[in-house]
Protein backbone atom coordinates (compact mmCIF):
# COMPACT_ATOMS: atom_id res chain seq x y z
CA UNK A 1 0.00 0.00 0.00
CA UNK A 2 1.70 3.26 -1.66
CA UNK A 3 0.88 5.42 1.20
CA UNK A 4 3.71 7.80 1.36
CA UNK A 5 5.63 9.26 -1.24
CA UNK A 6 9.24 10.77 -0.26
CA UNK A 7 10.19 13.38 -2.83
CA UNK A 8 13.50 12.44 -2.54
CA UNK A 9 16.19 9.41 -0.74
CA UNK A 10 19.27 9.62 -0.45
CA UNK A 11 21.63 8.95 -3.23
CA UNK A 12 24.72 8.92 -1.29
CA UNK A 13 25.27 5.05 -1.25
CA UNK A 14 24.65 2.55 -3.27
CA UNK A 15 21.53 0.78 -1.84
CA UNK A 16 19.85 3.58 -0.78
CA UNK A 17 19.80 5.37 -4.17
CA UNK A 18 19.17 1.49 -6.05
CA UNK A 19 15.92 1.72 -3.40
CA UNK A 20 14.94 5.46 -4.31
CA UNK A 21 14.90 4.77 -8.15
CA UNK A 22 12.93 1.47 -8.08
CA UNK A 23 11.06 2.16 -5.21
CA UNK A 24 7.73 1.71 -7.09
CA UNK A 25 8.69 -1.42 -8.29
CA UNK A 26 9.28 -2.76 -5.07
CA UNK A 27 6.21 -1.62 -3.62
CA UNK A 28 4.54 -3.26 -6.84
CA UNK A 29 5.88 -6.68 -5.97
CA UNK A 30 4.60 -6.27 -2.30
CA UNK A 31 1.38 -5.94 -3.84
CA UNK A 32 1.75 -8.49 -6.16
CA UNK A 33 3.06 -10.91 -3.75
CA UNK A 34 0.18 -9.87 -1.19
CA UNK A 35 -2.34 -10.65 -3.81
CA UNK A 36 -1.01 -14.01 -4.24
CA UNK A 37 -1.36 -14.82 -0.34
CA UNK A 38 -4.59 -13.74 -0.59
CA UNK A 39 -6.37 -14.83 -4.09
CA UNK A 40 -4.04 -17.39 -5.96
CA UNK A 41 -5.04 -20.74 -6.88
CA UNK A 42 -2.60 -23.52 -7.14
CA UNK A 43 -1.66 -24.10 -10.53
CA UNK A 44 1.26 -26.86 -10.44
CA UNK A 45 -0.59 -29.61 -8.52
CA UNK A 46 0.58 -32.53 -10.63
CA UNK A 47 4.52 -31.44 -10.20
CA UNK A 48 5.48 -32.01 -6.45
CA UNK A 49 8.37 -29.75 -6.35
CA UNK A 50 7.01 -26.90 -8.05
CA UNK A 51 3.73 -27.35 -5.86
CA UNK A 52 6.08 -27.02 -2.87
CA UNK A 53 7.99 -24.00 -4.16
CA UNK A 54 4.40 -22.43 -4.75
CA UNK A 55 2.62 -23.02 -2.27
CA UNK A 56 5.70 -21.82 0.29
CA UNK A 57 5.61 -18.31 -2.00
CA UNK A 58 1.89 -18.27 -1.44
CA UNK A 59 1.92 -19.33 2.38
CA UNK A 60 4.91 -16.24 3.30
CA UNK A 61 3.16 -13.78 0.95
CA UNK A 62 1.86 -11.63 4.28
CA UNK A 63 5.29 -10.63 4.22
CA UNK A 64 4.42 -7.86 1.64
CA UNK A 65 2.93 -5.97 4.19
CA UNK A 66 6.47 -5.77 6.16
CA UNK A 67 7.69 -4.44 2.99
CA UNK A 68 5.34 -1.50 2.78
CA UNK A 69 5.96 -0.44 6.46
CA UNK A 70 9.76 -0.56 6.60
CA UNK A 71 9.49 1.51 3.14
CA UNK A 72 6.62 3.59 4.89
CA UNK A 73 9.22 3.66 7.88
CA UNK A 74 11.94 5.23 5.49
CA UNK A 75 8.97 7.68 3.58
CA UNK A 76 8.28 8.99 6.84
CA UNK A 77 11.72 10.17 7.99
CA UNK A 78 11.60 12.07 3.93
CA UNK A 79 8.61 13.75 5.13
CA UNK A 80 8.86 15.02 8.35
CA UNK A 81 12.67 16.59 7.10
CA UNK A 82 10.48 18.69 4.88
CA UNK A 83 9.49 20.90 8.23
CA UNK A 84 6.18 20.14 7.19
CA UNK A 85 3.34 20.93 10.07
CA UNK A 86 2.12 18.27 11.64
CA UNK A 87 -1.36 18.95 10.59
CA UNK A 88 -0.49 19.42 6.99
CA UNK A 89 1.42 15.45 7.20
CA UNK A 90 -1.60 14.04 8.94
CA UNK A 91 -3.77 15.39 5.66
CA UNK A 92 -1.54 14.22 3.71
CA UNK A 93 -1.61 10.99 4.87
CA UNK A 94 -5.14 10.34 5.43
CA UNK A 95 -5.77 12.13 2.10
CA UNK A 96 -3.93 9.05 0.44
CA UNK A 97 -6.24 6.50 2.45
CA UNK A 98 -9.42 7.71 3.10
CA UNK A 99 -11.12 7.53 -0.39
CA UNK A 100 -9.92 4.10 -1.53
CA UNK A 101 -10.99 2.74 2.45
CA UNK A 102 -14.38 4.68 2.38
CA UNK A 103 -15.55 3.57 -1.07
CA UNK A 104 -14.97 0.07 -0.48
CA UNK A 105 -16.46 -0.22 2.68
CA UNK A 106 -19.52 1.04 0.96
CA UNK A 107 -19.54 -1.64 -1.29
CA UNK A 108 -19.16 -4.20 0.97
CA UNK A 109 -22.07 -2.43 3.14
CA UNK A 110 -24.23 -2.46 -0.07
CA UNK A 111 -23.22 -6.08 -0.82
CA UNK A 112 -22.27 -7.95 2.58
CA UNK A 113 -25.62 -6.56 4.33
CA UNK A 114 -24.08 -4.44 7.27
CA UNK A 115 -25.88 -2.67 9.56
CA UNK A 116 -25.12 0.70 9.76
CA UNK A 117 -23.29 -0.26 13.14
CA UNK A 118 -21.37 -3.03 11.90
CA UNK A 119 -20.09 -0.36 9.01
CA UNK A 120 -19.58 2.48 11.00
CA UNK A 121 -17.41 -0.15 13.44
CA UNK A 122 -15.63 -1.03 10.74
CA UNK A 123 -14.57 2.30 9.70
CA UNK A 124 -13.60 4.04 12.83
CA UNK A 125 -11.92 1.01 14.29
CA UNK A 126 -13.95 -0.09 16.73
CA UNK A 127 -14.13 -4.15 15.34
CA UNK A 128 -10.03 -3.82 14.88
CA UNK A 129 -9.78 -3.62 18.88
CA UNK A 130 -12.58 -5.19 20.14
CA UNK A 131 -13.19 -8.25 17.81
CA UNK A 132 -10.84 -9.20 15.14
CA UNK A 133 -7.64 -6.84 13.57
CA UNK A 134 -9.02 -8.96 10.51
CA UNK A 135 -12.50 -7.78 10.42
CA UNK A 136 -12.16 -5.57 8.07
CA UNK A 137 -9.00 -4.35 5.49
CA UNK A 138 -6.70 -4.71 8.94
CA UNK A 139 -3.90 -2.73 6.53
CA UNK A 140 -5.46 0.56 6.97
CA UNK A 141 -6.18 1.10 10.63
CA UNK A 142 -2.61 -0.32 11.07
CA UNK A 143 -0.70 2.43 9.30
CA UNK A 144 -3.26 4.97 10.31
CA UNK A 145 -1.89 4.07 13.88
CA UNK A 146 2.02 4.39 12.58
CA UNK A 147 1.18 7.64 11.11
CA UNK A 148 -0.79 9.60 13.96
CA UNK A 149 2.37 8.47 16.89
CA UNK A 150 4.88 8.83 14.07
CA UNK A 151 5.69 12.71 14.39
CA UNK A 152 5.72 11.67 18.50
CA UNK A 153 8.17 8.96 18.64
CA UNK A 154 10.66 10.93 15.78
CA UNK A 155 11.10 13.74 18.40
CA UNK A 156 12.42 11.41 20.64
CA UNK A 157 14.45 9.72 18.36
CA UNK A 158 15.97 12.51 16.43
CA UNK A 159 16.98 14.11 19.89
CA UNK A 160 18.73 11.16 21.06
CA UNK A 161 22.23 11.34 20.94
CA UNK A 162 22.74 7.03 19.81
CA UNK A 163 19.97 6.54 16.91
CA UNK A 164 21.00 2.69 17.06
CA UNK A 165 20.74 2.58 20.52
CA UNK A 166 17.40 4.62 21.20
CA UNK A 167 15.62 2.21 18.22
CA UNK A 168 16.73 -0.86 20.24
CA UNK A 169 15.86 0.46 23.28
CA UNK A 170 12.88 0.62 21.99
CA UNK A 171 12.51 -2.63 20.29
CA UNK A 172 13.77 -4.26 23.85
CA UNK A 173 10.16 -2.68 25.76
CA UNK A 174 8.41 -3.77 22.06
CA UNK A 175 9.67 -7.38 23.34
CA UNK A 176 9.27 -7.36 27.10
CA UNK A 177 5.80 -5.91 26.58
CA UNK A 178 5.14 -8.44 24.14
CA UNK A 179 5.91 -11.37 26.25
CA UNK A 180 4.30 -10.21 29.41
CA UNK A 181 0.82 -10.09 27.19
CA UNK A 182 1.71 -13.11 25.21
CA UNK A 183 -1.06 -14.87 27.40
CA UNK A 184 -3.53 -12.61 27.65
CA UNK A 185 -3.33 -10.22 24.53
CA UNK A 186 -6.14 -11.42 21.41
CA UNK A 187 -3.97 -13.57 19.67
CA UNK A 188 -5.04 -11.63 16.58
CA UNK A 189 -3.81 -8.72 17.57
CA UNK A 190 -0.23 -9.83 17.74
CA UNK A 191 -0.29 -9.76 13.62
CA UNK A 192 -0.27 -5.93 14.41
CA UNK A 193 2.02 -5.54 17.49
CA UNK A 194 4.32 -7.92 15.45
CA UNK A 195 4.96 -5.14 12.57
CA UNK A 196 6.06 -2.33 15.08
CA UNK A 197 9.61 -3.32 14.87
CA UNK A 198 9.91 -3.63 11.11
CA UNK A 199 8.39 0.40 10.83
CA UNK A 200 10.79 1.08 13.33
CA UNK A 201 13.52 -0.15 11.88
CA UNK A 202 12.86 1.52 8.37
CA UNK A 203 12.74 5.36 10.25
CA UNK A 204 15.98 4.34 11.50
CA UNK A 205 17.05 3.24 8.15
CA UNK A 206 15.36 6.49 6.75
CA UNK A 207 18.04 8.47 8.91
CA UNK A 208 20.76 6.36 8.03
CA UNK A 209 20.22 6.79 4.45
CA UNK A 210 20.28 10.60 5.21
CA UNK A 211 23.53 10.90 7.01
CA UNK A 212 25.28 8.28 4.69
CA UNK A 213 25.64 5.56 7.65
CA UNK A 214 25.53 2.84 5.54
CA UNK A 215 27.84 1.77 2.76
CA UNK A 216 27.23 -0.70 0.35
CA UNK A 217 30.10 -2.77 -0.09
CA UNK A 218 29.93 -5.84 -1.51
CA UNK A 219 30.23 -7.20 2.40
CA UNK A 220 27.03 -5.47 3.21
CA UNK A 221 25.09 -7.50 0.05
CA UNK A 222 26.25 -10.35 0.91
CA UNK A 223 24.94 -9.84 4.76
CA UNK A 224 21.76 -8.51 3.49
CA UNK A 225 21.38 -11.90 0.94
CA UNK A 226 22.37 -13.82 4.26
CA UNK A 227 19.11 -12.00 6.19
CA UNK A 228 17.32 -12.82 2.99
CA UNK A 229 18.26 -17.08 3.62
CA UNK A 230 17.79 -16.92 7.40
CA UNK A 231 14.08 -15.26 6.74
CA UNK A 232 13.23 -17.75 4.20
CA UNK A 233 14.46 -20.39 6.51
CA UNK A 234 13.16 -19.27 9.77
CA UNK A 235 9.68 -19.01 7.11
CA UNK A 236 9.69 -22.17 6.67
CA UNK A 237 10.40 -23.43 10.93
CA UNK A 238 7.59 -20.81 11.79
CA UNK A 239 5.22 -21.34 9.31
CA UNK A 240 5.32 -24.87 8.62
CA UNK A 241 6.90 -26.09 11.79
CA UNK A 242 5.06 -24.29 14.01
CA UNK A 243 8.19 -23.22 16.00
CA UNK A 244 8.07 -20.44 18.55
CA UNK A 245 10.30 -17.47 18.04
CA UNK A 246 10.42 -14.78 21.12
CA UNK A 247 6.87 -14.09 20.56
CA UNK A 248 3.37 -15.41 19.70
CA UNK A 249 2.36 -15.39 15.78
CA UNK A 250 5.86 -15.88 15.37
CA UNK A 251 5.55 -16.36 11.33
CA UNK A 252 4.82 -12.60 11.40
CA UNK A 253 7.77 -11.14 12.85
CA UNK A 254 11.56 -12.31 13.54
CA UNK A 255 11.08 -14.00 9.58
CA UNK A 256 9.33 -11.27 7.96
CA UNK A 257 11.56 -8.63 9.60
CA UNK A 258 14.46 -9.98 7.98
CA UNK A 259 12.71 -10.54 4.92
CA UNK A 260 11.21 -7.19 4.50
CA UNK A 261 14.17 -5.37 5.34
CA UNK A 262 16.72 -7.50 2.71
CA UNK A 263 14.14 -7.60 0.34
CA UNK A 264 13.73 -4.11 -0.13
CA UNK A 265 17.00 -3.45 -0.90
CA UNK A 266 18.10 -6.69 -2.61
CA UNK A 267 14.84 -6.17 -5.61
CA UNK A 268 16.44 -2.97 -6.35
CA UNK A 269 19.75 -4.24 -6.60
CA UNK A 270 18.23 -7.38 -9.01
CA UNK A 271 16.39 -5.01 -11.18
CA UNK A 272 19.25 -2.50 -11.55
CA UNK A 273 21.52 -5.62 -12.73
CA UNK A 274 19.07 -6.71 -15.04
CA UNK A 275 18.32 -3.36 -16.29
CA UNK A 276 21.70 -2.24 -17.18
CA UNK A 277 24.69 -5.12 -17.07
CA UNK A 278 22.56 -8.12 -17.97
CA UNK A 279 22.41 -9.30 -21.91
CA UNK A 280 18.64 -9.45 -20.60
CA UNK A 281 18.29 -5.87 -20.10
CA UNK A 282 14.80 -5.77 -22.40
CA UNK A 283 13.31 -8.12 -19.62
CA UNK A 284 14.64 -6.53 -16.93
CA UNK A 285 12.91 -3.14 -18.12
CA UNK A 286 9.82 -4.72 -18.90
CA UNK A 287 9.90 -5.86 -15.56
CA UNK A 288 10.33 -2.94 -13.72
CA UNK A 289 7.78 -1.28 -15.75
CA UNK A 290 5.22 -3.76 -14.71
CA UNK A 291 6.34 -3.58 -11.42
CA UNK A 292 6.33 -0.10 -11.15
CA UNK A 293 2.90 0.36 -12.61
CA UNK A 294 1.08 -2.07 -9.70
CA UNK A 295 3.59 0.15 -7.48
CA UNK A 296 1.56 3.53 -8.08
CA UNK A 297 -2.40 2.00 -6.86
CA UNK A 298 -0.91 -0.78 -4.36
CA UNK A 299 -3.33 0.79 -1.59
CA UNK A 300 -6.34 0.52 -3.87
CA UNK A 301 -4.85 -2.48 -5.14
CA UNK A 302 -4.99 -3.90 -1.83
CA UNK A 303 -8.44 -2.86 -0.68
CA UNK A 304 -10.27 -4.36 -3.59
CA UNK A 305 -8.20 -7.48 -4.38
CA UNK A 306 -9.79 -9.83 -1.27
CA UNK A 307 -13.45 -9.08 -1.88
CA UNK A 308 -13.53 -8.48 -5.94
CA UNK A 309 -11.09 -11.67 -5.39
CA UNK A 310 -13.44 -13.39 -3.91
CA UNK A 311 -16.34 -12.69 -5.37
CA UNK A 312 -14.90 -13.54 -9.33
CA UNK A 313 -13.27 -16.70 -7.59
CA UNK A 314 -17.05 -17.55 -6.47
CA UNK A 315 -18.37 -17.53 -9.63
CA UNK A 316 -15.81 -19.00 -12.07
CA UNK A 317 -14.40 -22.18 -9.49
CA UNK A 318 -16.91 -24.57 -11.22
CA UNK A 319 -15.80 -24.92 -15.27
CA UNK A 320 -12.53 -22.75 -15.34
CA UNK A 321 -8.82 -23.74 -15.11
CA UNK A 322 -7.29 -22.19 -12.40
CA UNK A 323 -5.02 -20.48 -14.20
CA UNK A 324 -7.89 -18.54 -16.16
CA UNK A 325 -9.31 -17.53 -12.70
CA UNK A 326 -6.10 -16.40 -11.69
CA UNK A 327 -5.39 -14.09 -14.52
CA UNK A 328 -9.06 -12.93 -14.21
CA UNK A 329 -8.66 -12.17 -10.54
CA UNK A 330 -5.77 -10.01 -11.62
CA UNK A 331 -7.60 -8.11 -14.90
CA UNK A 332 -10.56 -7.05 -12.72
CA UNK A 333 -8.74 -6.48 -9.47
CA UNK A 334 -6.08 -4.23 -11.44
CA UNK A 335 -8.84 -2.62 -13.23
CA UNK A 336 -10.70 -1.60 -10.32
CA UNK A 337 -7.53 -0.64 -8.29
CA UNK A 338 -6.72 1.72 -10.88
CA UNK A 339 -10.26 3.03 -11.54
CA UNK A 340 -10.59 4.01 -7.83
CA UNK A 341 -6.81 5.89 -7.61
CA UNK A 342 -8.42 8.05 -10.87
CA UNK A 343 -11.58 8.64 -8.93
CA UNK A 344 -9.50 9.51 -5.56
CA UNK A 345 -7.69 12.09 -7.65
CA UNK A 346 -10.58 13.64 -8.96
CA UNK A 347 -12.53 13.55 -5.79
CA UNK A 348 -9.21 15.06 -3.61
CA UNK A 349 -9.15 17.81 -6.80
CA UNK A 350 -12.36 19.36 -6.50
CA UNK A 351 -12.28 19.05 -2.40
CA UNK A 352 -9.09 21.32 -2.95
CA UNK A 353 -10.58 23.62 -5.45
CA UNK A 354 -13.47 24.12 -3.11
CA UNK A 355 -11.08 24.72 -0.29
CA UNK A 356 -9.19 27.20 -2.40
CA UNK A 357 -12.76 28.93 -3.45
CA UNK A 358 -13.91 29.39 0.25
CA UNK A 359 -10.31 30.85 1.32
CA UNK A 360 -10.33 33.39 -1.15
CA UNK A 361 -14.23 35.31 -0.42
CA UNK A 362 -14.23 37.78 1.13
CA UNK A 363 -15.04 38.75 4.66
CA UNK A 364 -18.51 39.96 5.30
CA UNK A 365 -18.56 43.43 7.25
CA UNK A 366 -20.12 44.00 9.84
CA UNK A 367 -23.53 46.73 9.80
CA UNK A 368 -23.06 50.27 10.68
CA UNK A 369 -25.55 49.24 13.20
CA UNK A 370 -23.77 46.10 14.52
CA UNK A 371 -23.90 45.59 18.46
CA UNK A 372 -26.19 48.62 18.72
CA UNK A 373 -29.22 48.55 21.17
Amino acid sequence: MNTNDPAEMSNGNDGFSLLHRYRGAVMGFAALWILVFHEWLPVFDRYPYLALIENFIQRIGFCGVDIFLFLSGIGMVYSIGKSERVLLFYYKRIKRILFPFLLVAVVRWRFDGWTVSEFLKNISGVHFFRVDIYTFLWFVPMIMIFYLLFPLYYRFFIKSSSKILFTGCILMIWLILSLKFRTTLRIDMFGFTNRIPVFLIGILAGWSSQNKKVIFDRLTWGFLVLMLLLGLYLSYLTGYLGMYILVPVSDCCVPNILLGCSLSFLIPGMLHWLCEKSPLKIIGWGISYILSFYGMFTLEFYCVQEWLGGQIIQRMRDGHRRIVINFVVLAFTTAAAFAIRWLSGYFWMLIERIGAVVRDLPVPMESEDAGEE
